[in-house]
Parts: structure tokens; C-alpha cells; sequence
């Protein structure tokens, strides 16, 4: 497949690779192709252009306590607390240092995709906060990009991942409140992109995460009933 003859394919490849989330193999051929292929090379170097000091627009960010705790324990300041019952999977996420690893370079993923790619996904009301998030894969790797709509009141979901998924499976995104259950925020079904319709979002709530699930959804009241395939912070903006 001659990648110039797909210029949307070409675009999102070459956002990737100015990015830095295309990597291995796939980085490789993107090279070689700019090294054949003009068209190629002036898509990165756009891509490269309007990148560039995008990390320096974005704001600092404070590492939530739990970040510090999890940073004290480890380094031996801080107790560990006494061993007891096995803690569930989403309050271990609050003390995992892989959980919070890249989360600056997530902010410039989603300013990025958000303003180049032509997603509108931050649309405000008077008073209210853009709340976005870019979803992790077990490798690390940006997997699910989620904003929220507050005027039409939905969260817009998009998929960078190539996660194979069967015709008995689907995604479930989870808001992951902290010291409580995960809250289902709607069934994203196998598409690249969807629209969960929600009243308001909840409150408090730091992380989310998607999982792998039967058609309908989880069937676990206490949370998802697969495996968790993606999770990551949420990033609250300020009006």
C-alpha cells in the first residue's frame, strides 16, 4: 500500500511520528518513506513545524498526594501500611509509579491531537472545566484519548489503539474514583470514535480506565467484569 495515496492515513502517521508515539518497525518504515518519498517528508516536517515548543505552552502540574506517598514509601521516609486483604486493582493504580509515568508528555498528546488533528473535543460552558485524558496501553503507549463536551453534555472518545477485539467484545470506560468503586461511564462498543452521553461528570474522580467486555457491557455490579486494557489520569483545566 502506497501510504501517499491515503493523505488522511499519511497525516495521522506523520502527527504520530513528529509525536513520538510511533515506534519500532513502524517508525522505521515511516523513515525509510520520508527518505523515498517526498510527500512523506514534508508531511512530518509540517508536522514537526507545528509541534515544536508545544510542551512549553503547557502549564505545570502537580503530582496529586498520592504520588508523594507512594514516592516516600518507596524511598523508606514514610511507613508502608501493614499488610491485610488484597486491595482491588484501582487502589494499587494510586501507588503503581508506571500509572504516572509520562503524564507532561500525555498533556502535549492531547494538545496536540486536540488542535492539529481537527478534533474539536474541548468545548466549554461559562464556569465549567475541560476534563481530558490519554489512556495508556499496557506498553505505555497512548491508547484512548477522552474529552468532555460540556455543552452537549457527553465525553468524546477516541481510539489510537489497534487493540483486535472479537464480535462477543466490546470497551467500557470506568471513572476510577479514588478510595472507591469504579463508576461506568458508558459501553464504547468496538468504534474508532464514540459519544457517551453523561448528565454531568463525577466528581472527584482522578483516573479512568476501559475494559474488555461483553456486548452490553460488564456484567460485575462491583466494577469491570474483563481486563483492563487502558487507565490513565485525568487532566482538569480551569476555565
Amino acid at each position: 500500500m502506497r501510504l501517499t495515496r491515503h493523505p488522511d492515513l499519511l497525516d495521522r502517521m506523520a502527527a504520530q511520528y513528529a509525536l513520538g508515539v510511533l515506534r519500532g518497525g513502524a517508525r522505521r518504515r515511516m523513515e525509510q518513506l520520508a527518505r523515498e518519498e517526498p510527500a512523506v517528508r514534508a508531511a512530518i516536517g509540517h508536522w514537526q513545524v507545528r509541534l515544536s515548543g508545544m510542551a512549553e505552552l503547557q502549564p505545570s502540574a502537580e503530582a496529586v498526594e498520592a504520588v508523594w506517598c507512594g514516592i516516600e514509601q518507596r524511598l523508606g521516609w514514610k511507613p508502608v501500611p501493614s499488610a491485610g486483604a488484597a486491595e482491588p486493582w484501582w487502589q494499587k493504580l494510586w501507588t503503581a509509579p508506571v500509572f504516572w509515568r509520562g503524564a507532561a508528555a500525555a498533556m502535549t498528546v492531547i494538545a496536540a491531537l486536540a488542535v492539529g488533528i481537527g478534533w474539536q473535543m474541548i468545548q466549554r460552558q461559562p464556569g465549567e472545566a475541560a476534563v481530558v485524558a490519554v489512556l495508556n496501553n499496557a506498553q505505555s503507549k497512548p491508547a484512548l484519548l477522552v474529552s468532555w463536551d460540556g455543552a452537549a453534555r457527553e465525553l468524546l472518545v477516541q481510539r489510537l489503539d489497534d487493540t483486535p477485539l472479537s464480535g462477543q467484545q466490546v470497551l467500557q470506560l470506568w471513572a476510577l474514583p479514588e478510595g472507591g468503586k469504579p463508576q461506568s461511564l458508558g459501553v464504547i462498543g468496538r468504534e474508532r470514535a464514540a459519544r457517551l452521553a453523561l448528565a454531568r461528570f463525577p466528581a472527584a474522580v482522578p483516573a479512568l480506565a476501559v475494559s474488555v467486555e461483553p456486548p452490553g457491557g460488564s456484567t460485575n455490579p462491583d466494577g469491570p467484569s474483563g481486563p483492563v486494557v487502558f487507565k490513565g489520569p485525568l487532566i482538569h483545566s480551569p476555565l
